[in-house]
């Protein structure tokens, strides 16, 4: 009569993800860490700031190039194709990887890309010019970002990536929230096409020293050809139609929702995303979106949800100088709020790499930052200063939190095979969330702010939703200190009520990552070494016992091949004879 399954094997059938990772290996190329690292910062910096940094230079642009009535293609352009494209770039870097022997020429291409569209803006004279320049810094630069993020899964164990990706989230995000600063500074003091030219030689930089000290680990998989056949083409068209559709029509939305074309594009753009999301569950080809991913649902809501309501701080310059500070003096008062923000972000890295779990940093970071939100409602003309300054730095502690966090999780739920386009739809979540969090916060100000305004008896400004934005300069020219106050007052309380509406959806964000799985961040790691076929652990366990049942992977000593004893049996099999048994099966 055949034995009982033990309760070791039938705790291995419920471990998520168990069925594939026990049989995976990750192996990590050497590299000099310190100068790649430098190098990602610094590409990821550039990338994220030109997000923001047009913000306060665009009167100046506006009032130098023309073409006024086109102004918000300037950030809207490099957003939407930074977005719509995201599906793409995963894809298409396993199948440079694959064709070309390594996702470099993709790296390098899309950073050559970013430069081109970075010198034509620079160079425009006139507004067209700029927005079609913007759009193509948004071709190299969506794929930047994405490919910094698929290469550090490359050459970076998961157990040791929370602590660089903290350090990657932290200047993502710290680079938004200076972008308007460094927007500020450079216009009134040198030129605001400096906003762009400053990419040049950093970006420069970054792709020489990537170019000369990045590894990878070689590819080979099926040829150009075999790709072409598979490649899904249908879920790419109607993903990247309906994505293009949905961005369009929420920019469209910051003036009005009640136009046909807004409620059009909409309808159409979600209607083509759920048609999108449908054929990638059911297509025969190779698919855009792997479907593995809807396991991992609850972690990529939370992750569009973070981006919406993490643009809501971007709107803190503009309460500071609606109370008075300049331009320059509003990205000073920021300082706590960025800093804090990197300070977190680079912590909880390093908390998930040194406990080995995610869960626990996501519920702190959700909690604190819908509590933040919850402070900054009250943030009016009348605040004290240290309630300026504090509300909002609480606020970025769980900001910062949730910046690394998600794509780890997304990165321990997934094999490796799969990790270049799960870092796409990770992006796409991200970039699609931050564009709703834009519209979000201009349809709040242009309908909020506009009726306030238009209660204020005796003011003669222009209270147009247009130009809303561009009266800030004026207000302190409004000789009536009453109606002054009344105007401060309106700003002040429809910026708050930004953060009122971001609050119930962080408090909604919390309750979701409630129930995110556990999976465990250990892998099998095989790192590159002097010869080849070394393997190095150091001081790390390359497997998890769970995992592996009745078996322990062992380093007799660093740099010698890896033993695995069987308890059963007190046998002990070289690394050879266990590859020999993998072949088999």
């Amino acid at each position: 009569m055949a034995e009982p399954p033990s309760p070791a094997v039938e705790e291995v059938k419920e471990t998520p993800g168990t069925s594939w990772r026990k049989l995976e290996e990750h192996v990590i190329p050497r590299n000099r860490m310190g100068i790649v690292f430098f190098s990602w910062m610094c590409t990821i910096f550039l990338v994220a700031i030109d997000q923001t940094v047009v913000a306060t230079a665009l009167p100046t642009i506006v009032a130098e190039l023309g073409g006024g009535k086109n102004y918000s293609w300037v950030g809207s352009a490099y957003m939407l194709v930074c977005s719509s494209l995201s599906p793409l770039y995963g894809k298409l870097s396993d199948i440079v990887g694959e064709c070309f022997l390594s996702r470099k020429p993709m790296l390098y291409g899309c950073i050559l890309v970013f430069l081109i569209g970075s010198a034509l803006c620079g160079a425009a004279q006139s507004m067209t010019w700029l927005i079609v320049s913007r759009a193509l810094q948004g071709v190299g630069g969506g794929g930047i970002f994405q490919l910094v993020k698929i290469t550090i899964s490359d050459i970076i164990p998961l157990q040791e990536q929370g602590k660089y990706v903290g350090l990657i989230s932290a200047t993502w995000g710290t680079a938004n929230v200076v972008g308007p600063l460094v927007g500020g500074i450079l216009t009134d003091h040198i030129s605001w096409r400096w906003c762009f030219w400053i990419n040049l030689p950093t970006g420069g930089l970054a792709g020489a020293l990537l170019f000369f000290f990045l590894n990878l680990n070689p590819h080979q998989g099926k040829p150009f050809r075999d790709h072409i056949r598979e490649f899904d083409f249908v879920g790419l068209f109607v993903i990247v139609i309906g994505v293009v559709c949905l961005l369009i029509g929420l920019s469209s939305s910051e003036t009005t929702w009640k136009t046909p074309k807004t409620i059009a594009l909409l309808a159409v753009g979600g209607t083509l995303l759920i048609i999108g999301g449908i054929n990638e569950v059911f297509t025969k080809r190779s698919p855009i979106i792997p479907p593995r991913l809807f396991k991992a649902s609850l972690t990529l809501v939370s992750v569009f949800l973070h981006a919406t309501i993490f643009l809501a701080g971007v709107y803190l310059p503009m309460y500071y100088q609606v109370l008075g500070a300049s331009a320059t003096i509003s990205g000073v008062k920021m300082l706590p709020y960025s800093l804090s923000c990197c300070v977190s972000s680079l912590v909880s890295g390093m908390v998930v790499t040194r406990i080995g779990s995610y869960r626990p940093v996501m519920w702190f970071g959700w909690t604190v930052m819908t509590l933040g939100w919850g402070l900054m409602i009250m943030l009016d003309n009348a605040t004290n200063i240290a309630a300026q300054e504090i509300y909002p730095l609480i606020a970025s502690l769980g900001i910062g939190c949730l910046l690394p966090t998600p794509f780890i999780v997304i990165q321990a739920a997934m094999p490796i095979k799969d990790m270049a386009t799960s870092t796409g739809t990770f992006m796409l979540f991200r970039t699609l969330g931050s564009t709703v969090g834009m519209a979000m916060g201009e349809a709040v100000i242009s309908s909020v702010l506009q009726q306030k305004l238009q209660d204020i008896e005796g003011l003669t400004i222009d209270t147009s939703v247009t130009a809303l934005n561009g009266n800030i300069k004026l207000i302190s020219s409004i000789s009536n200190p009453t109606v002054r106050n009344e105007v401060i007052r309106a700003y002040s309380q429809s910026i708050s009520t930004i953060w009122l509406v971001s609050t119930p959806i962080s408090a909604f964000g919390l309750f979701l990552v409630l129930f995110i799985r556990s999976y465990t961040l250990k892998r099998t790691i095989i790192r590159s070494g002097e010869k080849s076929g070394d393997v190095e652990t150091g001081a790390e366990q390359v497997a998890d016992a769970n995992d592996l049942p009745a078996m322990e992977l062992v380093s007799l000593e660093k740099h010698k091949p890896l033993a695995c004893f069987d308890d059963a049996t007190g046998s002990t099999d070289s690394l050879d004879d266990i590859g020999k048994q993998r072949m088999k099966v």
